[in-house]
């Protein structure tokens, strides 16, 4: 017989499931983006254009993430669920569920990668000047520890994916071993020609890592078909997963040859493919719970739905900046070139300076300093609405 405990955290864990099966329903009953807007526990005066960043959890993520903790604290049986944790991400990811790890961030991820790998001294890294320090970092780490080269191909402010392509294609050498980009770069928000980079170099024994970090939650993202060798993102950015919440995906042949960055029980148990990578010795698996809700949030909400919305939110962004004369874009209009991110100067006011004026009203925002770049990026998501975009333009434009 369940205890009185017990039974509060089974009905607590069904609440959260409920509440999904409501907004699934109502989304097509009433103004869907009021109704997913209530979901958020963003107070109602602060626009928040910054889940490029950070993405905001919703009620059922929170919920989840905190009835884990409770069930922990209580000693119950853990809740997370792990054949559904991968069957049900790499549906949204279109993977095999085999080949999933979930370390915390993009960064772990990368890291991962870039410490596994067996790389010989000589050996050349390719890489952008467009790349975060999540994706970057692990290879400067083991090119200074290994004897390796590292090359960063420069890229212009406003690229197309073909000039990228063409870009790195070029600096290609035959020392080249590793070709390492992102999927959509933080900067100003540019689709990078994956798959293209892939079919060119698989056949010349270079591997390609991707820095996913955005893509999950903010569009179509198909693993089958861009085949990469290893892909890391973080979820708590467009998919609303919690902080310290990330995804590996590695190829079949990887599974068994990448050499793991933390050793724990299992670490050489082939048989666990890529799964081994999971034992990383005691963990919060309240944070994989809540990535299993923030995913089941997204399908309920629609996943062609959640990705058209944003792309409406961009382009009205997009043209409610291109109205102010003193406004420069570096990032296109072009919704098959760039997804989700807006960057931009203005004339007169660095961006610090207006990011500082606009959190003076409430607006949360995020300055692409690296490289010298110093643009302001705005990145908008389901929970904003229009006159929230509308309102964010009218503030620049009278800076």
């Amino acid at each position: 017989m369940p205890t009185r405990r017990q039974f509060l955290a089974s009905t607590a864990a069904l609440a959260w499931s409920a509440r999904l099966d409501r907004l699934r329903t109502e989304l097509d009953t009433q103004d869907p983006w009021e109704r997913v807007r209530s979901e958020f526990l963003i107070p109602s005066d602060r626009i928040y254009f910054n889940i490029g960043t950070l993405g905001p959890q919703p009620r059922v993520v929170v919920d989840a993430i905190v009835e884990h903790t409770r069930r922990v604290a209580m000693s119950l049986p853990p809740a997370l669920e792990w054949d559904a944790l991968r069957n049900e991400t790499a549906a949204l990811l279109n993977c095999d569920p085999a080949g999933l790890v979930f370390p915390r961030n993009t960064t772990e991820g990368m890291n991962f990668v870039a410490n596994g790998l067996e790389l010989a001294a000589g050996a050349e890294i390719i890489t952008t000047n467009h790349e975060h320090v999540g994706g970057l970092c692990c290879w400067q780490l083991v090119a200074k520890r290994r004897g390796l080269t590292l090359k960063q191909v420069e890229l212009g402010s406003q690229n197309t994916p073909q000039a990228a392509f063409d870009a790195i294609t070029r600096a290609l050498s035959p020392r080249t071993r590793v070709v390492s980009v992102s999927h959509v770069n933080f900067t100003n928000g540019l689709i990078m020609p994956v798959r293209e980079l892939i079919e060119y170099c698989r056949p010349r024994n270079i591997l390609v890592v991707v820095d996913g970090a955005h893509p999950p939650g903010l569009m179509a993202v198909d693993l089958k078909a861009l085949d990469p060798d290893f892909y890391a993102s973080s979820p708590h950015k467009w998919l609303f997963a919690a902080q310290g919440t990330g995804l590996l995906y590695l190829r079949d042949e990887w599974r068994t040859r990448l050499w793991p960055t933390l050793a724990s029980g299992g670490w050489d148990d082939l048989t666990l493919s890529a799964h081994r990578f999971n034992h990383m010795g005691t963990m919060d698996e309240s944070r994989l719970v809540g990535l299993l809700a923030a995913v089941r949030f997204h399908q309920a909400m629609g996943t062609p739905r959640v990705h058209a919305r944003i792309r409406e939110l961009r382009r009205q962004l997009i043209q409610r900046l291109a109205s102010h004369p003193r406004v420069r874009l570096q990032s296109g209009p072009d919704d098959r070139a760039f997804a989700g991110m807006v960057s931009f100067t203005v004339d007169g006011i660095p961006a610090l300076e207006l990011q500082s004026r606009l959190g003076e009203k409430n607006v949360r925002t995020r300055v692409v300093g690296e490289y010298g770049y110093h643009w302001m990026r705005l990145s908008a998501s389901v929970y904003n609405t229009t006159e929230q975009v509308e309102r964010v333009a009218e503030l620049i434009g009278g800076v």
